[in-house]
This record gives structure tokens, C-alpha cells and sequence, in this order.
């Protein structure tokens, strides 16, 4: 009977964890939320250590994806000072530093990516060694070393590559990530190109956090091409997925392409109105719209945290 009962318990953690894995894929993190603290209250359940730690990363990440950050380091770090399992360790690693990453703690964040890579290595595992080449593509790249992320990029890129399982949705971040550096390095066009590689993957696997992105950077793109009809097409269609699903980040950069783009076209309304809507974000600072107005952004925005 107690061994049914741990199958029936195993059973169902693992459905809710695959369920909440598609709907990260997704894009759909509130939705993943209750999943993933549904699979967390299972593995405390069944008393399995290694599945406590696997869900409690979990949560980590899609608590980071809705802004979080503080409350998704809760008890990772306590995994690294208590685990010698090198998955579990390598989740609490992987998490705090996406975390401190996004929170602009660089060094932090590189020494996190570098203990999840050491546990990626112990277990010899392909999918966890080229998500960490990727997050360490995403320090170099806040970094704006980029010749750098895009050398770790490319690590990731291959090893993706050479996997037989599908590996869409990770072919489809590594381009947009490759996309954006090449825009930052102000290679436009070339960027570009990857970018439109990227929402081709991403569109076949409904990936609509990349969407989003991919929209959102070509926008960026074309602005600054001077193809200002086209940049507005693509802002317009980010935003819209952005609103529908929670992605408030890329909603706020939205705002401020859409009314540069405007502004750099002549159309003062339109600026107005798109500035108009970020000040509504951010009521601390009652003089953002017209600073906006004023003052050329462009280079020295960043739409990656």
C-alpha cells in the first residue's frame, strides 16, 4: 500500500511539473505558478528531498519571470550549503543567478552560473551545460561585453543543436539572444535577420514570451534603420502581447519605442500619447514625458534586464 501510494504521489507531481514546464514554454507564468506550488506541496508529500528542491527551483523561475526576484531566492541558498546532489544544486545555483542577474549584480550573478555549469558538468548533462552557456551569454551581454556573450551564445547554439530531443524552444531564445547582441554591437540588419529566424521557431512552438521579445527588438531595429512604419508595426504588435499576457517589462519598453519612433517621424500626437502612457507607470517621476521629449534615449537604453 505505501509503495502505491508513493507511485500515485510520484504520478502526480510529475504531471503537474510537465504542466507547468509547457506553460513556461508558453509564456503563460501565472498559469505555471499554481502548477509548479502545486507540484512543491506534492513533493513535500511524498518526503523526497531531491523532488522538494526540483519544484522549489521551479518555483524560483517562474517567480523571477513575474518580477519577483526577492521571493524567488527564498531557501535556495540554503540548497547550496545543504545539498551534495548536483541537480538539486545546480537549480538553486542556475535560479540566484538569474536572479541577481536581473537585479544587476553581475558578479554575483557570474559566480551563480559558474557553480550551476560545475553541477551541469557532474551530471554530464547537454540541456543543463547549454542553458548555462546562454545565462552566461546574458551577463556578458548587460555587461556589454558582447563579443563575449555572443561566444557563449554560440556554445549553447551548438550544443542545442546537436541534441536529438526538441529543442525548439531553446533554438528559438539562443537566436533572439544572438539577434539582440548584433543590435547592440549596431549591426541592424544582421541582427534583424536573426531576430526574424528566432520568431519563426518561436511562432511554431507558441512561445509567447518570445514573441514578445522578438517583436519588441525588431521594432528597436527598424527605428533605428529609420524604417519608422515598420518599427511602429512591430511595437504595436508586442505591446498587444505583452498586455495580454502580463509581460509588463516589455509593455513599458513598448511605450518608449512606440514614442520614440514617433517623435524620430514627426508625429508628435502619437508621441505624446505614447509617453503619456509610461508616465502613467511611473508617477514618481511626474516629469518623465516631457524628459522624453527632450532627450535621445535610444542609445543607451537597454530592454533586457
Amino acid at each position: 500500500m505505501a509503495k502505491t501510494r508513493a507511485g500515485v504521489q510520484d504520478s502526480a507531481y510529475r504531471r503537474l511539473y510537465e504542466a507547468g514546464v509547457e506553460k513556461v514554454r508558453k509564456g503563460e507564468f501565472q498559469a505555471a505558478l499554481a502548477d509548479f506550488q502545486a507540484a512543491l506541496d506534492t513533493a513535500r508529500a511524498t518526503g523526497r528531498t531531491r523532488l522538494q528542491h526540483e519544484a522549489q527551483a521551479n518555483l524560483a523561475m517562474v517567480y523571477i519571470q513575474l518580477g519577483q526576484d526577492k521571493k524567488a531566492e527564498v531557501g535556495l541558498r540554503e540548497i547550496l550549503l545543504k545539498s551534495r546532489d548536483p541537480l538539486s544544486r545546480f537549480g538553486a545555483a542556475y535560479n540566484l543567478a538569474v536572479s541577481q542577474r536581473k537585479q544587476g549584480r553581475y558578479v554575483r550573478a557570474h559566480f551563480y552560473a559558474r557553480a550551476a555549469m560545475e553541477s551541469a558538468k557532474r551530471m554530464r548533462d547537454a540541456s543543463h551545460r547549454a542553458g548555462c552557456h546562454n545565462l552566461l551569454g546574458n551577463i556578458q551581454m548587460n555587461q556589454l561585453h558582447l563579443d563575449e556573450a555572443l561566444s557563449e551564445y554560440r556554445k549553447a547554439l551548438k550544443i542545442r543543436r546537436r541534441q536529438s530531443e526538441d529543442v525548439r524552444f531553446s533554438i528559438a531564445i539562443l537566436l533572439e539572444n544572438i539577434g539582440y547582441t548584433y543590435l547592440l554591437k549596431k549591426q541592424y540588419a544582421r541582427g534583424a535577420a536573426l531576430i526574424h529566424r528566432a520568431l519563426a521557431v518561436a511562432a511554431e512552438v507558441d512561445a509567447k514570451r518570445c514573441l514578445a521579445e522578438g517583436h519588441q527588438d525588431l521594432c528597436y531595429a527598424m527605428m533605428q534603420l529609420r524604417r519608422y512604419a515598420e518599427a511602429t508595426g512591430y511595437g504595436e504588435r508586442a505591446l498587444e502581447i505583452a498586455r495580454e499576457h502580463g509581460y509588463a517589462d516589455i509593455e513599458k519598453n513598448c511605450y518608449y519605442l512606440l514614442g520614440e519612433t514617433a517623435h524620430l517621424d514627426g508625429r508628435t500626437e502619437e508621441r505624446d500619447r505614447q509617453f503619456g502612457r509610461l508616465q502613467a507607470l511611473h508617477p514618481e517621476l511626474p516629469f518623465l514625458r516631457d524628459f522624453l521629449c527632450a532627450f535621445d534615449l535610444t542609445d543607451i537604453i537597454t530592454l533586457r534586464q
